[in-house]
């Protein structure tokens, strides 16, 4: 990691509600192949367990669902040394068993999104990119959360005396718009429990780079519902989620110090290739920053 003094094991995406930890911090902005990241990263040293921090959307939720730079954002935790990735996520309940208020950690999703950049390894797509080198790859993904980090999230979850669904499918949509009715209808009979904007590609770029990923999922409305006053709407979700914040925090802190010495995290992708992206050349701009 030449040129970084820092580095860290574990790290925690914060979502919705959540924007940082809280303890002593080292702020770290780490230049990327692909542009800036969300945010500073803020290294929390958590009871000597340091902690990589990022907020998804930005300190003050400045960056919209379909605008965070994902593969900026694993890239720089990668580059740090995390190999296990826990996130917090806002979503929607399909069913009536998630409604408002209750916790999920995903082990599937459906893909609705368009026009991401949900790759590393697009070969020559980027013409000269970082990703031209790495060649094209095909990642495996029938799971694609880390069944390890998600018994390490269940265990903090039943720790904490929190009832929460231990697997769920999450739709992924675009946003930054809500689900029409219609949509909503239909994403329940596709099978989806939840509805969400932002794990897809962020659970599949981690896995690609070799990073376990685990997500907690709090169900901060019905989505579109199946009548007007149930529909979903800004200001419902943001009462909930400030409530929701403390949670993510606590649970997923403790499941980050509980993550094992000898963890270890699917390999999916050839190492060469993941090396090929991690050592692919910062822009001029960014290898001259101070």
């Amino acid at each position: 990691m030449e040129g970084i003094n820092a580095a860290a094991r574990v790290a925690i995406i914060g979502g919705s509600g959540l924007y940082r930890l809280e303890g002593g911090a080292e702020e770290v902005d780490i230049p990327t192949p692909y542009g800036p990241t969300s945010g500073a990263i803020s290294l929390v040293d958590s009871g000597g367990t340091t902690i990589a921090f990022l907020a998804r959307h930005g300190r003050g939720h400045t960056v919209a669902p379909q605008a965070v730079n994902y593969r900026a954002n694993l890239w720089a935790l990668k580059r740090l040394g995390v190999s296990a990735v826990f996130a917090s996520a806002a979503c929607g309940g399909l069913v009536p068993e998630l409604a408002p208020g209750s916790y999920a950690i995903p082990d599937q999703f459906i893909d609705r999104t368009w026009g991401r950049r949900d790759t590393f390894f697009d070969g020559d797509g980027d013409g000269d990119g970082p990703g031209a080198a790495a060649g094209v790859q095909h990642l495996p993904a029938s799971d694609p959360y880390c069944p390890d980090l998600r018994r390490v999230l269940a265990a903090a979850m039943d720790r904490a005396q929190l009832p929460h669904r231990p697997t769920a499918t999450m739709a992924v949509i675009n946003g930054p718009r809500f689900s029409t009715r219609a949509e909503s209808r239909w994403l329940a009979q596709a099978g989806a429990h939840v509805v969400g904007m932002t794990q897809y590609p962020e659970a599949v770029l981690a896995a690609e780079l070799g990073m376990g990923y685990a997500a907690l999922a709090f169900v901060t409305d019905s989505d579109a519902g199946e009548h007007a006053a149930e529909a979903v709407t800004a200001d419902a979700v943001w009462a909930r989620l400030s409530e929701a914040g403390k949670v993510f925090e606590r649970v997923l802190t403790a499941a980050a110090r509980r993550v094992p010495g000898d963890y270890e995290p699917r390999r999916l992708l050839p190492e060469p290739a993941v090396r090929a992206v991690m050592t692919a050349p910062l822009p001029a701009t960014a290898e001259s920053r101070p």
